[in-house]
């Protein structure tokens, strides 16, 4: 029996950040889809739902706030999130909190320590 891959849908806009989040965790034998919009991401949660989702902060059109809110305002509420942030406002980190995110990650990242906080949001409660 074997068992099934975790999916993990990451959305940011800097495609070489993209890049080294999906070698990171695919390394460590999770499956994952990259989008360069958060909307595109939510958009393709009803077609494929995925285990966890990492959000960067500012990305345009909508913002990883936006996203995070309209996530936890759906029925994907349950999916956690972990957010991406360069900028280390504290104020976005709080709201970001505040709206339901398990955690957030700054960038630039520590490869092994994203992979940590991704497999930590797997593990039932």
């Amino acid at each position: 029996m074997s068992k099934r891959v975790p999916l993990i849908y990451v959305a940011d806009d800097d495609e070489p950040t993209l890049e080294l989040i999906e070698a990171f965790l695919t390394r460590d034998g999770l499956e994952v889809v990259g989008f360069p919009a958060a909307d595109r991401l939510i958009a393709a949660i009803p077609v494929r739902r995925p285990d966890a989702i990492l959000l960067d902060v500012r990305i345009p059109g909508q913002s990883g706030l936006d996203a995070l809110k309209a996530l936890k305002e759906s029925e994907a509420a349950d999916i956690p999130v972990l957010m991406l942030t360069g900028d280390g406002r504290l104020d976005r980190i709080v709201q970001a909190m505040q709206l339901g995110a398990k955690g957030y990650v700054m960038k630039p990242f520590d490869g092994p320590k994203l992979v940590g906080e991704v497999r930590a949001m797997l593990r039932p409660a």
